[in-house]
């Protein structure tokens, strides 16, 4: 007599549906980790990326490129578009460089103009001002290598409004120039520039009038090293939902509620930026577009005041066009433990987030003449 197949028990399955959740518990972080290896992977390329297009525009121009110019250059309006859009023809960009009218400023740079192709009802600025409207194709042109795929954040929500029903979305971007410290307090001991206006990063503005801004920076410049000058890093993009629709958090900037020159030191306004953070949502939030309007150099930037992966802030007395030399702005990202850096030497390296202020200070200044050593950071 055949006897029939004896089946699972009730225990037995339970165990195996156990033991497939542990496996599986376990497997999951795994495969995040993987991924997120991934992603700081291709973060680092666009950012080495970069650093070919930068030393490739030095070899054309004798110089490194500026953040933007303060003023009328040869009859010219303000040339305000940034270092990003500078290295364009050298990041194999050169359609959209095209599309760059040097007539006009890409944001907020003063006068009005006609409309664009003649079309009756022009597109709005996009709160950039009319202005911006002939720039409107690089402004919404979206570089996928100046955008870290472990950000998801859109940084801005502007958009060009057309006839028709046509929407263009503004462009952000995930990589920021240095400009060093606060160029209006003492920076570090012994930098040659404490106190006199000049801006101490490698990011720098041409100016025919401010004689603090008036300077050329070449590879001459770096008597630090370019392997020990930061040039480019990286931020978590804003939310864009407005002040208050936004969750705390590395994509806000907040209003420190200080002037820019309220302490004898960076260290000591970079301590005092973190006692702003507010416990929930409230007025201290002050912006929530962090990243947006890529080729807009005065926003376009980060400084070394406050260390990686801490709370941003704004000075009480610098406007958002006024970053553009004074900022309190730092780096930031969603990779664990720190930021990629890309140094001036091409190199890029992953910077902890508890790297101590000196070596980051150091870092971000072509000629302070700090000695420092690879593993400080």
């Amino acid at each position: 007599m055949r006897r029939g197949s004896r089946g699972f028990t009730l225990i037995e399955l339970l165990v195996v549906i156990a033991i497939i959740a542990v496996l599986i518990a376990l497997l999951l972080p795994a495969v995040q980790a993987a991924r997120e290896a991934a992603r700081r992977a291709q973060c680092t390329n666009n950012l080495k990326q970069l650093g070919l297009a930068y030393h490739n525009y030095i070899s054309s121009n004798d110089m490194v490129p500026m953040n933007y110019v303060d003023d009328p250059q040869n009859g010219l309006p303000f040339q305000n578009y940034g270092a990003l859009v500078r290295l364009l023809p050298y990041l194999e960009q050169t359609q959209t460089y095209n599309a760059v009218n040097l007539q006009f400023g890409v944001r907020w740079s003063g006068g009005n103009v006609s409309p664009v192709g003649g079309d009756p009802n022009p597109p709005d600025g996009a709160s950039g001002g009319n202005w911006s409207i002939p720039q409107y194709t690089v402004l919404c042109t979206q570089i996928n290598s100046f955008l870290c795929p472990s950000d998801n954040n859109p940084g801005a929500s502007g958009t060009f409004q057309f006839t028709g029903g046509l929407n263009r979305f503004v462009a952000s971007s995930n990589y920021p120039y240095n400009m060093g410290l606060n160029r209006r307090i003492n920076q570090c001991n012994g930098n040659p520039n404490n106190g006199n206006w000049i801006p101490t990063g490698p990011g720098y503005i041409a100016s025919n009038w401010d004689g603090a801004m008036k300077r050329n920076v070449n590879l001459a410049t770096f008597s630090d090293g370019t392997s020990n000058t930061a040039i480019f890093s990286e931020w978590v993009k804003g939310p864009a939902t407005g002040p208050q629709g936004a969750k705390d958090g590395l994509g806000v900037v907040y209003q420190s509620g200080q002037q820019s020159n309220a302490f004898p030191t960076d260290a000591q306004f970079a301590q005092a930026c973190q006692t702003i953070r507010p416990s929930g949502l409230n007025g201290n939030q002050n912006w929530t577009w962090k990243g947006e309007w890529w080729a807009f150099g005065p926003t376009m930037i980060y400084s070394h005041t406050i260390p990686p992966n801490r709370v941003a802030c704004d000075y009480a007395d610098v406007a958002e066009d006024g970053r553009a030399t004074m900022t309190l702005v730092n780096a930031s990202s969603l990779h664990p433990g720190g930021v990629n850096v890309l140094f001036g030497d091409g190199s890029v390296k992953f910077v902890k987030s508890t790297v101590g202020l000196q070596a980051w200070y150091a870092i971000s200044t072509p000629n302070g003449g700090e000695v420092i050593s690879s593993d400080s950071y």
